[in-house]
């Protein structure tokens, strides 16, 4: 079976459907995501290294290397305080946590996260997409 590159930014904010509305949080997305984000028209775009504790408001929280179950839901916490009913969040599991995705899913639905959709990612992660306060 041939190998599939990972998504390039571009990519990877068509498949979260980022928009012009967008007020977008990157947690560990680092520069090429950033400059992506705002060639793909989204209102504003903001990178940081870990989660924060008091973030900003975004519409889309968008972490693309979680290679941690803990990472994710370090993530998930702060997505929680940072998103509107009915805001996105984006995990590109890798590594040990695409190992943990039940566990994960469990989590995000205990943050309030629903609708929790999984897609397979062309490096052997996994994407969990989801919505902050929507019903299941």
């Amino acid at each position: 079976m041939p190998h599939t590159p990972d998504p390039g930014p571009e990519d990877l904010l068509d498949t979260v459907h980022a928009g012009p509305e967008d007020r977008v949080l990157l947690v560990r997305g680092g520069p090429a995501l950033l400059c992506s984000a705002l060639r793909h028209g989204c209102r504003t775009a903001m990178t940081v290294a870990t989660p924060p504790r008091h973030p900003e408001p975004a519409d889309l929280v968008l972490a693309p290397r979680i290679e941690t179950p803990e990472e994710a839901v370090e993530v998930a916490a702060s997505a929680s305080r940072a998103l509107p009913r009915g805001g996105r969040l984006a995990l590109l599991l890798k590594g040990g946590a695409v190992a943990a995705v039940r566990g994960v899913r469990r989590r995000l639905h205990a943050y309030g996260f629903a609708r929790v959709r999984r897609r397979a990612a062309a490096d052997g992660g996994v994407l969990l997409l989801c919505r902050y306060g929507s019903a299941r």
